[in-house]
């Protein structure tokens, strides 16, 4: 088997309910992804995508995505797309670091190993070990009929974490997950997406002043040094997600006691290869993941949900459903979630298929 064409097309998926707010004043109104298409010689075509959300969020960008699958598909074609480790093992020769710009060619790799074995990536990966991987509901960072509503639609649904970003204003912020935990249930838990928006005593303030709202906070500070001191300091749960890039932090969270889980996306670590390791070294250091993707649409629904089955029930917290954010459907058959929990397609490989209508015309192919 063989790469004989390489497709790139480039997506708008625009947030159901209008501007989209993290920590620091940053916000956007869409997500700019890039969709890969990899055919090959005996005809199997495999898809993938990346999007890091936007280019103030992570040292990563749409254009960039786009710009270096540029520079590395001259190089894929003609190889062999079935083994994934191989091709990565290109990538990362030709191309240093940039891990998003592989993450996409590597998914569509592993869609078509799936299709070539027949089997749903799931299998691949090791087998199903959660099999309804649960979902945490987003709700938005301020009071209202809107978060009330939303908090309903979670509970109908059998969600028992919710999940929502902080401001930035330590006095709002203290204010806003007082009121919030007043609103919860007992077994229900709420996680604090900080995204590296408070300061090292702002961190301390909110975290103590809210002991007694039973909450992960991901991402506390921006650094992982200051994330450290403030688990040290104040004994609250802490999730690291901007900072845990790489196995080398990871195992210093682990040694130094800095965190209590970590958010394993996919598409920051590089693409399903390195998750799959970084899902292998959490499971034997006993570190519990959320696993998740920095953004997408259907397609990488359903590489985050393939990859949440392997994970082991006790080693795997909540995932993303991207239809929290964006409903805007790119798939014939995005994954259904019932009772606050989703199922991957018993599909070859991802298990979706994109709607090439909705893709429009490729801005880049390479052949």
């Amino acid at each position: 088997m063989r790469i004989t064409q390489i497709s790139v097309f480039q997506v708008n998926l625009p947030f159901d309910r209008g501007t989209y707010r993290l920590s620091g004043g940053r916000s956007w109104e869409a997500m700019d992804s890039t969709v890969v298409r990899i055919e090959t010689d005996d005809g199997i075509i495999g898809w993938g995508e990346s999007c890091p959300f936007g280019p103030n969020y992570l040292e990563a960008f749409a254009r960039g995505a786009r710009a270096g699958i540029e520079e590395l598909a001259p190089g894929l074609l003609g190889r062999d797309p079935s083994q994934p480790g191989v091709i990565y093992a290109h990538m990362d020769n030709n191309l240093l670091g940039h891990p998003y710009i592989k993450h996409g060619i590597d998914m569509a790799c592993w869609d078509i190993l799936g299709k070539l074995a027949k089997q749903p990536l799931y299998t691949l990966f090791g087998g199903i070990l959660s099999e309804f991987p649960p979902t945490s509901g987003w709700i938005p960072s301020e009071h209202g009929e809107w978060m009330n509503e939303l908090i309903g639609q979670h509970r109908a649904d059998g969600c028992q974490q919710l999940s929502t970003k902080a401001s930035g204003d330590a006095d709002a912020d203290i204010e806003f997950i007082r009121k919030l935990g007043e609103l919860m249930l007992p077994g229900e838990s709420v996680k604090i997406d900080v995204n590296g928006g408070w300061r090292v005593d702002q961190a301390m303030r909110v975290m103590l002043a809210t002991e007694g709202v039973d909450a992960y906070f991901e991402q506390p500070c921006a650094t992982y040094e200051e994330c450290r001191t403030v688990r040290h300091a104040c004994s609250r749960p802490i999730t690291l997600d901007e900072c845990a890039l790489d196995a080398d932090t990871i195992i210093r969270g682990w040694r130094d006691g800095a965190c209590d889980s970590i958010n394993l996306k996919i598409g920051r670590v590089g693409g399903l290869t390195p998750a799959l390791r970084m899902r292998d070294l959490c499971s034997q250091l006993g570190i519990p993941m959320h696993v998740q993707c920095a953004g997408g649409s259907g397609i990488t629904q359903a590489a985050i949900v393939h990859l949440a089955h392997s994970v082991a029930p006790d080693r795997l917290l909540y995932i993303w459903d991207i239809g929290d954010l964006s409903s805007y459907r790119t798939v014939n058959n995005p994954l259904p979630r019932k009772d606050g929990r989703m199922h991957a397609h018993h599909l070859p490989g991802l298990g979706v298929e994109p709607i090439e209508s909705i893709l429009g015309e490729p801005v880049a192919v390479y052949n």
